[in-house]
């Protein structure tokens, strides 16, 4: 399988391996992961991708979407090589109607672009916690966001999509419009078509809180206990996630954390800083080290968490938990008390979900809600091969200490590599994913995440 000639004439380029800027051009937003496609397009229109798509088809090769290659780790790197890369990164032009609550963002921009155009007109989409991730990406894997608990799924947002199908065909579809597709790109991932816009409904948010509440390691266990206690009387218009951290030793960081091992509670709040104030009291006690809750800016609740704005080198997993109860947390302290583990993960977190989440979203996508209470997620630096298959081990036994209480599905936006994707789904729900591919990409011509 080789590429054709001549190469198509792109609004954007196309890279060769050996090309200036290739390598830079391939590699995703983990940089221990290295990505080595048969060429690397770096779309600058729809047009450029139909072109891709035509060229990759006579090549006898296949084409993967991304934009900023979050999640790259869960493409099959075989696979790749037998692929052209197709980076959408310059499809960045944002639209806010904001009479509509509706937003039209091209497939490149960023969480942090559409919150900031989104809190000009007092409105927020669902977006996750990074500023960095993608909007398509997020949203057609899912999406969990601030806004979660009480909008559901980015996915179950979407409005409508701008798609080049496999066969080459620009569409715009919705629920009337091929809504077989519309089903399936909401929620299923971005194997049945390359999209190169979508449109989102925005929410309108009067006030917002939220912070970091940072507490010494010594009382993880008193601080997971008190989530316990308080997550279930919230109110979907509150969310919790906690994360125990190893802090690295540097000199930008404030010394009562510096190289520390820590308990940090993020809380957001969407609504009155009192009503806030009063459902997070319980989480504020002398026992913190730091506390930044307060009111904040809505475009800077895509940044509360304080999860980096650069690319990094790290591994790391997911798995969904039915709820936080005792027994749980009592694993979770033996995990986080063994030394075998904790030199290698660098981050263990815990999700909240429930509310709008857990609730079938009417006229919903392929996932329509998470039947299960919580997340959990761990990970930690790796900066070469060794570091990484130590994380990687560390990981897998951390996950074989939480099974007992894991949800039965999964999602495939914290979820790496090796994960059965079918799990995500319904019987059903997998069934009729599996029509959609057929129809629309009978040859297996689109790669995506957690496919081969």
């Amino acid at each position: 399988m080789t590429l054709t000639d001549p190469l198509p004439t792109l609004d954007g380029r196309l890279l060769l391996p050996g090309d200036d800027g290739f390598s830079d051009a391939a590699q995703p937003w983990n940089l221990s992961i290295a990505q080595l496609p048969a060429a690397v397009a770096e779309v600058a229109s729809v047009a450029d991708v139909q072109a891709v798509l035509a060229h990759a088809r006579a090549a006898g090769l296949r084409v993967a979407a991304q934009s900023t290659g979050h999640g790259a780790e869960t493409l099959d790197t075989g696979a790749l090589r037998e692929a052209i890369l197709i980076r959408t990164h310059a499809l960045d032009d944002i639209s806010i109607d904001a009479a509509a609550r509706r937003a039209r963002v091209g497939a490149g921009v960023k969480a942090a672009a559409l919150a900031a155009a989104a809190a000009e007109h007092g409105l927020a989409p669902v977006l996750g916690l990074a500023p960095s991730v993608g909007v398509a990406g997020l949203a057609l894997g899912g999406g969990l966001g601030w806004l979660g608990r009480a909008h559901g799924l980015a996915s179950n947002t979407i409005v409508s999509l701008d798609v080049v199908t496999a066969d080459g065909a620009a569409r715009r579809i919705d629920d009337n419009n091929d809504p077989e597709l519309f089903y399936a790109l909401r929620g299923g991932g971005g194997s049945y078509a390359i999209v190169t816009a979508l449109e989102l409904a925005l929410h309108p948010v009067d006030a917002v809180s939220g912070g970091v509440i940072t507490f010494p390691f010594e009382v993880a266990g008193e601080v997971l206990e008190q989530v316990r206690r308080i997550a279930p009387s919230l109110p979907d218009a509150a969310s919790l996630v906690v994360r125990i951290v190893q802090v690295p030793p540097l000199d930008t960081i404030p010394e009562a954390m510096r190289g520390k091992r820590l308990v940090m509670v993020v809380a957001t709040h969407l609504g009155p800083h009192a009503d806030a104030e009063r459902l997070f009291a319980p989480l504020r006690s002398g026992a913190a080290i730091v506390d930044t809750f307060g009111p904040i800016g809505l475009a800077d609740l895509v940044r509360v968490a304080g999860d980096p704005e650069e690319p990094g080198m790290a591994r790391g997993d997911g798995m969904l938990l039915e709820d936080l109860t005792i027994d749980a947390i009592a694993a979770l302290g033996e995990l986080l008390d063994d030394p075998a583990l904790g030199g290698a993960l660098g981050v263990i977190e815990l999700r909240q979900l429930g509310g709008a989440l857990a609730r079938p979203a009417a006229g919903g996508g392929a996932i329509d809600r998470l039947d299960a209470g919580w997340t959990f997620f761990t990970g930690g630096f790796a900066p070469n091969a060794e570091v990484a298959a130590a994380v990687l081990a560390a990981i897998a036994a951390a996950k074989d200490r939480m099974a007992p209480f894991a949800a039965p599905g999964l999602l495939l936006n914290t979820t790496a590599l090796g994960a059965d994707p079918a799990r995500a789904f319904a019987p059903e729900a997998w069934a009729r994913l599996a029509r959609v591919k057929a129809q629309h990409d009978p040859d297996d011509l689109i790669l995506a995440a957690h496919r081969g």
